[in-house]
């Protein structure tokens, strides 16, 4: 994966796919694990769950370049997301985003 930094200096990082620890792993992981699922096919909406359930965590637009590096649970994320979606009576939201939390659950 391609990172610029604040600076705008470009570094790439490697990231292996088969080792993402979805209870603690960081913004860049999650996203290249999700794009592996969704171009396998194995789960075609985990990298859209994953880029909304970072907003929903931060707010669309108080992210900031240090949040891609921070460590977080992601079945904590996705449960919060989820749970925001039920309280507020989106269904929809719901259920796309219980299909990779299913999918997490049974790997």
């Amino acid at each position: 994966m391609k990172v610029w930094d604040k600076d705008g200096n470009v570094t790439e990082r490697m990231v292996d796919v088969s080792k993402v620890d979805t209870t603690g792993s960081d913004y860049i992981d999650m996203f290249a694990y999700s794009s592996h699922l969704l171009a396998s096919w194995k789960c075609p909406g985990a990298q859209s769950a994953v880029i909304r359930a970072g907003a929903n965590q931060h707010g669309a637009d108080n992210r900031t370049h240090d949040d891609l590096f921070g460590m977080n649970d992601w079945i904590s994320v996705l449960k919060d997301a989820m749970q925001t979606q039920y309280d507020a009576g989106n269904l929809k939201g719901y259920l796309d985003y219980k299909q990779f939390w299913d999918f997490l659950d049974n790997k």
